[in-house]
């Protein structure tokens, strides 16, 4: 990746990370894939899967999330992989699910990958899911205090093989 796209894409980072409350933000870069020339379908820069990562879709989509009830408390949300293309987030304690997050392909079906999110929480929390192969991310937000809504976003990513 260039010194261009890195500037790029963490100028894009800084003007989306940050979405109006109840809001998600949205920025597919127009940088290139980063795939190597020749090679259908590589990524270089796969997803990798720690305690705060989820690699999801075959490590092609990367889930991170944070949260925050107090200046004192917040931070990272702890990851949990289920299958290939689901997982969970904890904020408090691994047996306290917060959210649960799948994405899916939906290139067969209108040439997007898919994100669903469901929360069983109003704690102030934002969600980042992002393409590893493309770069382009989108963010779930959510405001303290009010019940999570679903998501169930079926154009999320356009970025289809």
């Amino acid at each position: 990746m260039s010194i261009s796209r890195y500037a790029l894409y963490f100028s894009a980072l800084l003007v989306s990370a940050v979405p109006a409350a109840g809001q998600s933000a949205r920025a597919v870069l127009p940088a290139p894939a980063v795939v190597r020339p020749g090679v259908q379908g590589e990524i270089l820069f796969p997803c990798q899967p720690d305690a705060t990562t989820l690699c999801l879709n075959h490590g092609r989509f990367r889930v991170t999330g944070s949260f925050s009830v107090s200046p004192s408390l917040g931070g990272p949300a702890q990851v949990v992989s289920l299958t290939d293309d689901t997982g969970y987030l904890w904020f408090f304690s691994a047996e306290n699910v917060e959210i649960v997050v799948k994405v899916l392909d939906g290139c067969g079906v209108n040439r997007h990958y898919w994100v669903f999110v469901g929360g069983l929480t109003n704690v102030d929390l934002c969600l980042r899911v992002a393409d590893t192969q493309t770069e382009g991310f989108t963010n779930y937000c959510h405001p303290a205090g009010t019940p999570f809504q679903p998501v169930q976003d079926t154009s999320a990513f356009p970025t289809c093989p």
